[in-house]
């Protein structure tokens, strides 16, 4: 599992990530801070990372144009600091890798809070 830390989060996400052995970046380190969100996905996809963001409407709408891509983790709550923003992905994390085995090729997990997640496949199969 590869993520990519949108701009809307903390970067230091990216950090704590790597440190669970989990490799991460975030868009502010990779050159991408305020490029448009069709940019940041089409540099997800090339180098295969999941988008971990907030602005998940964006994100939905090009994860349902595209045949194939390797996931969005979406945070369905705004305006949590950088600690909860790392409990709800260390959560997602976990999910990921429990249901799906670290992969959400076609998939996009909602975080909606602590223990509400829900996996959609997008594009719809």
């Amino acid at each position: 599992m590869k993520l990519l830390i949108d701009e809307n989060l903390s970067p230091l996400l990216a950090r704590w990530a790597n440190e669970q052995g989990i490799e991460a970046s975030a868009v502010i380190h990779v050159g991408l801070q305020g490029k448009p969100d069709s940019q940041i996905w089409q540099y997800a996809y090339k180098h295969s990372q999941i988008v971990v963001t907030v602005n998940v409407g964006d994100f939905i709408s090009l994860a349902q144009n595209i045949d194939l891509h390797p996931g969005v983790i979406a945070f369905r709550e705004a305006g949590l600091d950088r600690v909860a923003q790392w409990a709800r992905l260390y959560q997602a994390i976990q999910y990921t890798e429990a249901n799906c085995d670290g992969d959400l090729t076609n998939q996009v997990l909602e975080v909606r809070g602590i223990g509400d997640l829900v996996l959609h496949a997008i594009p719809e199969a």
